[in-house]
């Protein structure tokens, strides 16, 4: 089975990959609908877009719409729907940036709840590492470690390598690292913040 993208919000530079399947999640539905990206259906809301956008969306593909005032965000019930539907590998797509508060909620999302979760926009790929080894496929041009727990980690073919070195929750030496060859992680004890990311092209430079 395919993994599935759930396209939120903020996801006006997403194009179509064959690799996945789509979920428009509120407003990233009817960016999937511009966009002419094949969805297996559309839940939310819907309270980010017109109602004569929503008649468009209704036409196109199976669209489930929640009630408005509920206890679980649209992305939440969008996860739900997708392990329902027999998904494993499941993507959130555009659910970063924007209102803190959400950035934060599908964040918590991965961390407490759906550790498999990945969160991705156009400039950030984040996803939670445990014990186990990682083969790491640069999709940015920086790479972070976060330690959620205290944890010993090794990681070659980046631009700092370390061995055996225990990471704690105050320590961020692990930020902006460079992928530059076959890059292994392995994440000896504990769990792990992994962050691809790279600057938004607007001229703004790393810290």
């Amino acid at each position: 089975m395919k993994p599935v993208r759930l396209v939120a919000g903020r996801s006006e530079a997403l194009g179509y990959d064959a690799r996945f399947d789509y979920i428009g999640v509120d407003k990233g539905a009817w960016h999937c609908l511009c966009s002419g990206i094949p969805m297996i259906c559309a839940i939310g809301d819907f309270d980010s877009i017109s109602k004569e956008q929503l008649i468009k969306l209704q036409s196109a593909t199976e669209v489930i719409c929640l009630p408005k005032r509920k206890n679980e965000t649209d992305s939440e019930a969008a996860i739900a729907l997708a392990k329902d539907r027999g998904y494993e590998q499941i993507y959130l797509y555009g659910g970063l940036g924007g209102r803190m508060d959400h950035t934060l909620a599908n964040l918590y999302l991965m961390l407490y709840r759906d550790h498999t979760l990945v969160l991705e926009d156009a400039h950030h790929e984040i996803r939670m590492a445990k014990a186990g080894a990682y083969s790491l496929q640069k999709r940015f041009r920086y790479l972070s470690l976060l330690a959620l727990e205290d944890s010993v980690i090794t990681i070659s073919g980046v631009a700092y390598p370390l061995a055996h070195r225990t990471i704690t929750t105050k320590d961020i030496f692990t930020v902006s690292n460079e992928i530059i060859g076959e890059a292994l992680l392995t994440v000896e004890k504990g769990s792990v913040l992994l962050i691809q990311c790279e600057d938004e092209k607007n001229g703004i430079e790393s810290y």
